[in-house]
C-alpha cells in the first residue's frame, strides 16, 4: 500500500508541473493565478491570508490580502494584455480583474463558468 501512495504521489507531482513559456513573464504558466494556491494535482484553493467574497448575481469576486508581489504580477498581466503580448490569460479565466491599494482584488464581468468555479473554492485542507 505504501509504494501505491507514494506512486499516486509521483504522478499527482508530475501532473502539476508548470509548461514553460520563456515568451511569458515568468517564464512558464502558473497553475493558478497567485491569489490563489494549488495542490500537488493542480487542484487550486484560496490562499493562505486571504479571504474572498463572491457574488454571483453580480458576477464579481473580491480577494482581501492579496500581496504586493501578486499586485505586481496582476499589472504585469494587465499590461502584457493591453499590448497583445502572450500572458497567462488571466481575464479570460477569470474575469476583469482591479487591484485596490489595501490588498484588494476585485474580479468583475465573471463568466458563469468563472463563478461556479469560484464558488466551489474553499482553503486547503491539511492532514
Amino acid at each position: 500500500m505504501r509504494i501505491s501512495s507514494l506512486a499516486l504521489f509521483a504522478t499527482a507531482a508530475v501532473a502539476c508541473s508548470p509548461r514553460r513559456d520563456p515568451d511569458l513573464a515568468l517564464g512558464y504558466y502558473p497553475p493558478a493565478p497567485c491569489w490563489q494556491t494549488f495542490n500537488p494535482a493542480c487542484q487550486p484553493f484560496i490562499a493562505k491570508g486571504t479571504e474572498m467574497t463572491v457574488n454571483a448575481k453580480f458576477r464579481t469576486a473580491v480577494v482581501y490580502g492579496v500581496s504586493e508581489y501578486c499586485a505586481g504580477q496582476i499589472v504585469e498581466e494587465l499590461a502584457r494584455e493591453a499590448a497583445g503580448r502572450k500572458n497567462n490569460g488571466w481575464v479570460r479565466d477569470h474575469g476583469n480583474l482591479t487591484f485596490i491599494e489595501g490588498g484588494i482584488l476585485v474580479i468583475s464581468g465573471m463568466s458563469d463558468d468563472a463563478v461556479k468555479r469560484y464558488e466551489k473554492l474553499d482553503y486547503e485542507k491539511y492532514p
